[in-house]
């Protein structure tokens, strides 16, 4: 069984003197009981056991301190802060602490205990370089980043941002963000600062264009962060971060671009024809048209003029299909010699049924290619379909008419 192990006198000494702290034990008539070696440094004495705090400090000064020790005796916690002068020479910035010794429920004296902390000019100074190097690195940043009000009024860019959109800080700084909005995004940025100052979010991330000086558009991908003021009568501010993504935009569209497009024609494939009715179906449209386009002819051109005729042929028949549809109509060449027409500017199927034959007739007359001095003739066949409650049913149902429309040919 062990018991409990109580340090000796000399233990407890060396405990106190490795405090850094300076630490000090005063009975009721401010008389020292203990004083670690940084409270002896700190008063310039060797020994201050038995000596009086006026003794040991000066009459004015414990003067001056006297209320702090007598509140203390009072059994009330003192915290403050002096600057005094140590032997050394040195000014010091310190805190006192005055704890109540309370020995069965009596105050038989002060426990002092005094810390170093830096002065407030050393504090302004930390604060200044701490902005400083804030602002030094914000203004070299290579992400185009500003500050603003919560108003979107602009209080500081950096030179990445004035770089991204053509202008120079003073002139940014008597814009807004607004300003530079694209106009399209503009609502969008504008119920994001919102969902920002009700705090539904602490930030948002979007992408959206911003208008440079010249006019043109730079796309972005933006994060926005509120800061919230540190007192009421402070502002809130809102920090934006924006990275040009300009050119993957336009990666992003080309390939977009090539998986929807038959590269010879440059029409859409079947894979954007396929999106388009998916469109449809989203958008319970009814009133549009199909027309299925099959050249009968094509497998023989091949064979008698070769693959580069075949090839400018289906080139000079999606010309022509472009040359009679509307405007508001799309063509998409879904197969080697196949191709649809999703027709809008059809208002019935009997208009729908006049553009059908119009095209079989005007993509039946001869071609001259540039490939081959002989004239190049294809019969055509065409199906049609009109609304409907399955747009899917559209390309079926003009398919099947394509293949009786192909049937009725003479042989």
């Amino acid at each position: 069984m062990t018991g409990r192990i109580d340090p000796s006198a000399e233990q407890a000494d060396r405990v106190l003197d490795a405090v850094p702290a300076a630490v000090g034990l005063w009975d009721r008539q401010m008389r020292n009981v203990v004083a670690n070696a940084a409270l002896r440094h700190l008063l310039g004495v060797d020994d201050a056991h038995g000596r009086t705090i006026a003794d040991l400090v000066g009459t004015d000064v414990f003067d001056r301190e006297r209320p702090h020790l007598e509140a203390a005796l009072a059994g009330e916690r003192q915290d403050y802060t002096r600057t005094v002068v140590d032997p050394d020479g040195r000014t010091r910035h310190v805190h006192i602490t005055l704890t109540p010794d309370v020995v069965d429920g009596a105050v038989t004296g002060v426990v002092g205990h005094v810390i170093d902390v830096p002065s407030e000019a050393a504090l302004d100074s930390q604060r200044d370089e701490a902005l400083g190097l804030l602002v030094k690195t914000l203004e070299f940043s290579p992400v185009a980043t500003a500050v603003m009000t919560t108003t979107d009024r602009w209080i500081d860019v950096n030179r990445a941002m004035c770089a991204l959109l053509g202008y120079t800080t003073a002139e940014m700084l008597e814009m807004s963000f607004a300003s530079v909005a694209h106009p399209d995004d503009l609502e969008v940025s504008l119920a994001e600062r919102e969902a920002l100052l009700s705090g539904t979010t602490s930030h948002v991330e979007s992408e959206a264009r911003l208008i440079r000086r010249d006019g043109s558009s730079v796309w972005v991908h933006r994060h926005a962060t509120i800061v919230r003021a540190a007192t009421a009568a402070g502002e809130d501010i809102v920090i934006a971060q924006v990275h040009d993504i300009t050119e993957r935009r336009s990666l992003e569209r080309a390939l977009t671009r090539q998986a929807l497009t038959d590269p010879l024609t440059g029409l859409g494939n079947r894979r954007r024809f396929m999106g388009l009715v998916s469109e449809l179906a989203e958008q319970d449209e009814r009133q549009v048209g199909l027309i299925y386009l099959d050249l009968d002819d094509f497998k023989r051109v091949n064979d008698t003029h070769g693959h580069s005729v075949g090839d400018e042929l289906l080139v000079a028949v999606a010309d022509r299909i472009g040359s009679v549809i509307g405007v508001h109509d799309t063509v998409c060449r879904i197969g080697g010699d196949e191709f649809v027409v999703l027709v809008r500017s059809a208002r019935t199927a009997d208009d729908l049924d006049g553009q059908r034959i119009r095209l079989k007739t005007v993509l039946s007359e001869p071609y001259t290619l540039t490939s081959t001095a002989t004239p190049v003739r294809v019969s055509v066949s065409a199906g049609s379909s009109w609304s409907g409650d399955d747009p899917a049913a559209l390309l079926r149902v003009a398919d099947e008419q394509m293949y009786r429309d192909k049937s009725a040919r003479p042989r």
